[in-house]
């Protein structure tokens, strides 16, 4: 099954790949001279902070970000340019390598699955729907960093959710889960949600002996905190050798100019904004819009229709809850607190950093496995029999893979036109 799922996966992110045109996807060429400074010059290209729709400029509005998908991808780069490849064709190849990439994420969302439900078959079904969400595959199709933090960030929660389920980790499996954590923090700054997550698990598994095993715990931490300094730590200190601040930042567009405090002066206009950043986040999370738009209206039908199932999906997880049917609720609020985390510290930067961070749905694909797992939840808490689950899990996939034909259908005609 997983082999299928993968398959299909790949198929998919490669339709994107060739109907997106070359250099149009979100960011591309921002992150290719990123990949090129790495693979010239051998450092991270200086900030640009002005967006940079061109890969002519030396500079680059992505420059601030963590450097390890750049440092990978700067590989294939440097050797196509050594046997002298155009910058079309290394393009091409570049996303084409950004699928194997997609295919390991799509992996690491079964295995979180398995690791949640125990169950293979609500494993898989997870890792289709993952798969099969339009963002995912598109994702997978151009060169941008959120594939990499999606993959590692994934990879690094199975072993926080083991240990918050069992209560014990060794050292040498500490050490590993630190140099993961410290991979996802290289790969993009939400990496660093997974240091407060694995604290929230050391404090449950404390609290769970009544805080006799302390010690122990934070042995543990220390560890897990310890390695991921060490395979992180000097990106930082760089950054405060270079921009004096440990998190430089590009673009500057705030939604709320006068900082958060001016949220506190008009709550209802408040309200409002979140509300509205938070509806185009949604969809964003889902489709690609900037590629459906201009063949559509307006996108809130749309964006509706998604909540609409979204919220058909939490009335089936209530069910399913309510009748104690095999729902670990300690573990589902556990993994629930890694997109909260995000959200919030998202909303902090539309707020008063960048407001047009609000349509990166993308942003949130390092947590699409816990999206998945929630619908995967609802759907089986709303449909009783075996039958009705197996009809609908078929039904479900098939409707997802239509809009992933749309989606590409669109794209296919935005680019000829």
């Amino acid at each position: 099954m997983l082999p299928l799922i993968l398959a299909a996966f790949a198929v998919l992110a490669l339709s994107y790949s060739v109907a997106t045109r070359l250099k149009y996807g979100p960011d591309e060429p921002a992150h290719f001279i990123y990949i090129r400074s790495l693979a010239t010059e051998l450092a991270p290209p200086p900030i640009s902070h002005d967006v940079t729709p061109h890969e002519n400029s030396t500079s680059s509005h992505e420059g601030h970000q963590p450097p390890l998908y750049y440092a990978i991808m700067a590989v294939p780069l440097a050797l196509l340019r050594a046997f002298g490849a155009s910058d079309d064709t290394i393009w091409r190849v570049l996303r084409l390598a950004n699928i194997p990439i997609g295919m390991l994420w799509i992996w690491s969302v079964y295995l979180l699955a398995r690791e949640f439900f125990g169950k293979n078959g609500h494993a898989f079904a997870t890792a289709a729907f993952v798969a099969l969400i339009p963002t995912s595959a598109y994702t997978a199709g151009v060169i941008n960093n959120e594939n990499l933090i999606s993959l590692v960030f994934t990879w690094a929660m199975i072993p926080i959710l083991a240990y918050f389920k069992s209560g014990a980790m060794a050292p040498r499996s500490a050490a590993f889960t630190g140099l993961v954590v410290g991979l996802a923090i290289l790969s993009k700054a939400q990496g660093l949600v997974l240091i407060p997550l694995f604290a929230l698990a050391a404090l449950a598994v404390s609290r769970r002996s009544g805080y006799a095993n302390y010690r122990q715990v934070l042995a543990t931490f220390a560890i897990v905190v310890g390695a991921a300094a060490t395979v992180s730590g000097w990106w930082f200190a760089r950054c405060w050798i270079v921009y004096g601040t440990l998190m430089p930042h590009s673009l500057y567009n705030p939604a709320i100019p006068g900082g958060l405090i001016a949220l506190a002066v008009s709550p209802a206009l408040a309200a409002e904004l979140v509300f509205r950043m938070t509806e185009g986040l949604y969809g964003y999370f889902w489709v690609p819009f900037w590629l459906v738009w201009p063949f559509v209206g307006s996108l809130r039908p749309i964006v509706y229709s998604i909540g609409a199932l979204n919220l058909v999906v939490l009335a089936g997880l209530v069910a399913r809850i309510r009748r104690h049917n095999g729902v670990d609720r300690s573990s589902l609020a556990f993994v629930l607190a890694a997109p909260a985390i995000i959200y919030v510290l998202w909303l902090r930067y539309i707020l008063v950093v960048d407001a047009m961070a609000n349509l990166q749905g993308r942003l949130f694909l390092s947590v699409a496995a816990v999206v998945g797992m929630v619908w995967i939840l609802g759907f089986d808490g709303l449909l009783k029999s075996n039958r009705a689950k197996r009809a609908g899990l078929v039904v479900g996939l098939v409707v997802m893979l239509a809009a992933n034909v749309a989606v590409i259908a669109c794209a296919v005609a935005l680019y000829a036109s």
